[in-house]
């Protein structure tokens, strides 16, 4: 897989994720202008990050990049079996971060300096959200099955942009567990790059 990766974006999922997996990458960096050049546009219509290209075209998406690593590298654990109730709650939690925290922190990111009343429902939405994963890591290691996944790796990406932005006030458990998974090998190695 080459990985085109824009560092402090959503690139940084996949990237963690292919760490992780032990998988074979090319990194390609690019800067945030670069996104917007014609030939990453036709890796990714919207001229975001990530895009990746699997050898049989691009993809893009941060999620949807890290459950395909997952499911190409069954070996190194990260996501269970289809058809399994861990399965279902890998989705789940991948998809409620993706759906229910992310947007929240992005109104904040955009509009902090520009529009109380925005900032404000961002972070009201992203404080709800957050505090279920609150209570979810009660007595847990990792948000499901009891092993690190890649509902980790999505879940810790919207509450790291939320302790970011300083929005995680009063959330212990899930300080310890962005600690935890902050302090993992393969983060650290993509957190380099």
């Amino acid at each position: 897989m080459r990985l085109y990766h824009v560092p402090g974006t959503r690139s940084s999922r996949p990237l963690w994720t292919l760490e992780e997996a032990g998988a074979p990458y090319d990194l390609v960096t690019m800067s945030r202008d670069e996104r917007h050049e014609p030939a990453h546009l036709e890796r990714h219509p919207l001229g975001k990050s990530p895009a990746a290209h699997d050898g049989e075209g691009h993809l893009f998406e941060s999620a949807a990049l890290c459950l395909q690593i997952a499911d190409q590298h069954p070996a190194a654990g990260l996501i269970a079996a289809p058809g399994t109730r861990d399965r279902a709650l890998t989705y789940q939690w991948l998809f409620y971060a993706v759906t229910e925290m992310e947007p929240g922190v992005v109104e904040k990111y955009i509009y902090g300096e520009t529009d109380a009343a925005r900032t404000a429902a961002g972070t009201e939405s992203y404080r709800k959200a957050a505090a279920i994963i609150e209570k979810e890591l009660a007595g847990k290691e990792f948000i499901v099955g009891g092993r690190f996944s890649v509902a980790d790796i999505i879940v810790a990406g919207a509450l790291g942009f939320g302790a970011y932005l300083g929005m995680n006030d009063g959330f212990t458990n899930c300080a310890a567990y962005l600690e935890r998974l902050h302090a993992r090998p393969a983060y650290v190695r993509s957190a380099a790059l």
